[in-house]
């Protein structure tokens, strides 16, 4: 299924990913990768199936519920119901890495729930001043809040740190 997935041969992977999963229901890594397919394919439902399946399979593992989080904040899919939960999960677990407050607070951007998500996002500055993806995503939060002095000294700084969309996105709210 791995190797169908490089040569980008997605409906073949998918057949093999899921006679994998079969073989080896226990196994939460082929649940990710089955996921991965779906995902490439088009098929969200699914996708989310497949990685809710890998954190279930592992609740103790920071690594299935990070991934869970992540394609539900990249699709937009689920966000209040599966993806602010995961990125919960996630940032229980791992405690002290900014990645992954930075990622519990974009969800929570894309909810609307904008108190908690600058909570969330000023965490990971503090666990990391220099991660680009949290200053952008604060710039993205001030945006949609009006506040748009703060939105563009953090968007800013995400451009200065190489955050790759935060130059968009100023051209766009500052021209």
């Amino acid at each position: 299924g791995l190797y169908y997935q490089r040569i980008g041969d997605e409906r073949t992977a998918l057949v093999e990913l899921q006679v994998a999963v079969q073989l080896s229901p226990q196994d939460p890594a082929l649940y990710v990768s089955l996921g991965d397919s779906y995902a490439r394919s088009g098929d969200l439902i699914a996708a989310l199936q497949a990685y809710q399946a890998a954190a279930a399979l592992t609740p103790d593992q920071v690594a299935y519920w990070r991934r869970l989080a992540q394609f539900s904040a990249a699709n937009q899919v689920n966000i209040a119901d599966v993806g602010v939960p995961a990125a919960q999960q996630t940032v229980i677990l791992s405690q002290t890495e900014a990645a992954d407050f930075d990622l519990l607070g974009w969800l929570l951007v894309l909810s609307g729930r904008y108190p908690e998500a600058e909570r969330q996002l000023q965490r990971a500055l503090t666990l990391d001043p220099q991660l680009a993806a949290a200053h952008f995503h604060l710039g993205m939060l001030y945006l949609q809040t009006g506040e748009r002095e703060q939105a563009r000294a953090a968007l800013l700084r995400a451009r200065d740190l190489g955050h790759p969309e935060a130059q968009g996105v100023l051209n766009q709210a500052f021209p």
